[in-house]
């Protein structure tokens, strides 16, 4: 079991876990964790393999008294929180949608395919939804939506219609966060 969350988190390593290497907060974790998907507990470790690594968002490992505090004794071991890219996705644009009007009309106007998301002047390409997931009233600074042609003139040639400009500071525990945000 430890090998298959092993795998999975080195597959992963771009996502949230904690602020140790993926290596080494697999090792803090005893040998039966508690394990959920998208906050549904999974029945069986062996469901892990029912998904594929591309479409993981992100990985949390909690253990100590952080994972029983959560989740109760069934956590004794620790915890691993799975979180896939469409469920990541669906909880940063409601997020965004609640604190930002403008925010909520270009969801409602314009094809996801059509906005370019950047974060702390870091323009995101591939595998950012788990980052973008972990924003919170806390952690949120400001969200400003400009046009293509802002989005050109401050950011280069980007093929996209919208440009949603997000500023956040970045959470303590996120493993490689200076690079992230």
């Amino acid at each position: 079991m430890k090998k298959a969350l092993f795998l999975l988190l080195l597959i992963t390593s771009a996502c949230k876990t904690s602020t140790l290497a993926p290596d080494q907060a697999i090792e803090k974790l005893g040998p039966n964790p508690h394990m959920q998907i998208d906050d549904k507990a999974l029945a069986s470790p062996a469901e892990v393999q029912n998904y594929d690594a591309k479409d993981i968002a992100s990985v949390e490992t909690i253990y100590g008294r952080n994972a029983t505090a959560i989740f109760g004794d069934k956590a004794k071991d620790g915890a691993v929180v799975i979180v896939t890219k469409s469920y990541a996705r669906e909880k940063y644009r409601t997020f965004f949608s609640s604190v930002s009007k403008e925010y909520n009309e270009v969801i409602d106007e314009v094809n996801e395919d059509d906005i370019q998301y950047i974060l702390n002047d870091n323009v995101l390409v591939n595998d950012f939804e788990g980052d973008l997931s972990t924003i919170n009233k806390k952690r949120l600074k400001k969200i400003t939506i400009i046009n293509q042609a802002e989005l050109e003139s401050k950011y280069g040639t980007i093929d996209k219609k919208v440009g949603v400009v997000i500023s956040a500071t970045p959470p303590a525990n996120l493993h490689n966060a200076k690079k992230k945000f």
